[in-house]
C-alpha cells in the first residue's frame, strides 16, 4: 500500500507512536522514528528492523527549528525524500484555569501546537521542493473538541491542532498534499507508568464500549495517507469509539 514511500513519526515511542510507526512499515513505508528521547526513537527504529522492514532512528525536540533541519536532512541522507509526516508528539498537564502556572501552559501549547507548526513546516518545504505530493496526518484528541474543566492548556493546544490542519490543508492543496487529523480518545494502554486499564472501567461517554487501542489509531492512520483517501484533505477523522457522537447527540 505505501511501497516507496517515506514517512517521518513524531512522537514515535511507546503506545501510539510505536504503532503507528511499525503499521506504516509493515505496508511498505521506509519510517523515520522521531522521538525527544533517542533511547525510545532508537527502540522503535530497532522493533521495525527486527520484523524485516526499514526504519532510523532520530532524536530532537519538534519545537526547535534547527532539530526539525536535522530530521529532514537525516531523512534525505537515508532514504532521499519524504512523502508522509505523522505529527503525534504531545505532553500535557492536568490543572484547569485557576491552577495552571503560565511557564507550564507556554510550555504545553509550545510542544503540541507550535512544535507540530514547526515540524510540519520544515518537512512540508521539502515535499513542496520535491514537487511529488504528499499527506500529513495530526493527531486532535477529543479534548479539543469540547470544553471541560481541568487540562486547559492541553485542551486549547488540541483545539489549535484542528483549525491548524484544516489551514494547512487549504495552503498545500495546490502542491498536492493532504493534511488531515484524527482524533483519538482514551487509550487503556499503560501510560506514565500506571497500569493498563481494563475494558470494564470504560466510561460510559465512549459507547462502543471498550478503550482505544494503538492499532484503533494506526490503522485510520493508514488509510489517512493511503491512496484511498485521496480526495481527503482538511478532514478530521474520529476514532473515539462514538464518544464525539454521544456528546453532539446529547
Amino acid at each position: 500500500m505505501l511501497e516507496g514511500k517515506v514517512a517521518i513519526v513524531s512522537g514515535a515511542g511507546p503506545n501510539i507512536g510505536r504503532e503507528i510507526a511499525g503499521t506504516l512499515a509493515q505496508n511498505g513505508a521506509s519510517v523515520v522514528c522521531l522521538d525527544i528521547r533517542r533511547d525510545a526513537a532508537e527502540a522503535t527504529a530497532r522493533e521495525v528492523v527486527d520484523r524485516g522492514y526499514e526504519a532510523i532512528a532520530v532524536d530532537g525536540d519538534i519545537t526547535k527549528p534547527e532539530d526539525m533541519e536535522n530530521l529532514v536532512s537525516q531523512a534525505l541522507a537515508a532514504f532521499g525524500h519524504i512523502d508522509i509526516l505523522v505529527n503525534n508528539a504531545a505532553i500535557t498537564s492536568s490543572p484547569g484555569l485557576l491552577d495552571e502556572d503560565l511557564g507550564t501552559f507556554r510550555k504545553i501549547v509550545d510542544v503540541i501546537l507550535a512544535g507540530t507548526f514547526n515540524c510540519t513546516q520544515h518537512v512540508a518545504r521539502q515535499m513542496v521542493a520535491q514537487g511529488t505530493g504528499g499527506a500529513i496526518v495530526n493527531v486532535a484528541s477529543t479534548s479539543g473538541h469540547r470544553g471541560k474543566s481541568g487540562a486547559i492548556a492541553y485542551q486549547s493546544a488540541k483545539a489549535g491542532i484542528l483549525n491548524f490542519t484544516r489551514a494547512c490543508a487549504m495552503e498545500l492543496a495546490p502542491h498536492n498534499i493532504r493534511v488531515n487529523s484524527l482524533t483519538p480518545t482514551q487509550t487503556g494502554m499503560p501510560v506514565g507508568g500506571k497500569p493498563a486499564r481494563p475494558d470494564d472501567e470504560v466510561p460510559a461517554s465512549v459507547p462502543r464500549g471498550r478503550w482505544g487501542r494503538p492499532r484503533d489509531q494506526a490503522q485510520a492512520v493508514l488509510f489517512l495517507v493511503s491512496d484511498n483517501a485521496d480526495f481527503i484533505t482538511g478532514a478530521d477523522l474520529p476514532v473515539d469509539g462514538g464518544n464525539l457522537a454521544m456528546r453532539q447527540s446529547g
